[in-house]
């Protein structure tokens, strides 16, 4: 990748409202996929290269974030791509709770841009 290449964000929401505010939110800062589910997020990984996650906790199948992340972490090809929790979990000590599943962020819905930003460019590997 080129230092003019925008970082690559996988971002699994099942939610089609947080979808296109997310692509319009990111949209010209990072090359970003919104996909709606774990098995198409499955899919993306298998075939494309990411920079960053970014899982939504509360999916609306029996596999949520946590476990997605779980599944990533375990596949060899992809098992250190940083991981940003977006949940609308927003209590004292749930921070601690998702970097010790694994994840190397958290940020909380609602959300703002600079905030979402932020919070992904402190995920991102430096250089």
């Amino acid at each position: 990748m080129s230092t003019s290449d925008p970082p690559r964000i996988l971002s699994v929401e099942d939610n089609p409202d947080t979808r296109l505010l997310l692509e319009h939110t990111l949209q010209g800062e990072y090359d970003v996929t919104v996909v709606p589910n774990v098995e198409e997020a499955l899919d993306h990984l298998a075939t494309n290269s990411f920079d960053l996650l970014l899982l939504d906790i509360n999916l609306s199948e029996k596999d949520g974030g946590v476990e997605l992340l779980h599944t990533i972490r375990s596949r060899e090809h992809i098992d250190d791509i940083p991981a940003v929790a977006v949940t609308a979990f927003a209590m004292p000590g749930d921070r601690d709770d998702f970097l010790q599943e694994g994840f190397d962020e958290y940020v909380g819905k609602p959300f703002t841009r600079d905030r979402l930003v932020d919070t992904i460019e402190d995920a991102l590997p430096a250089g």
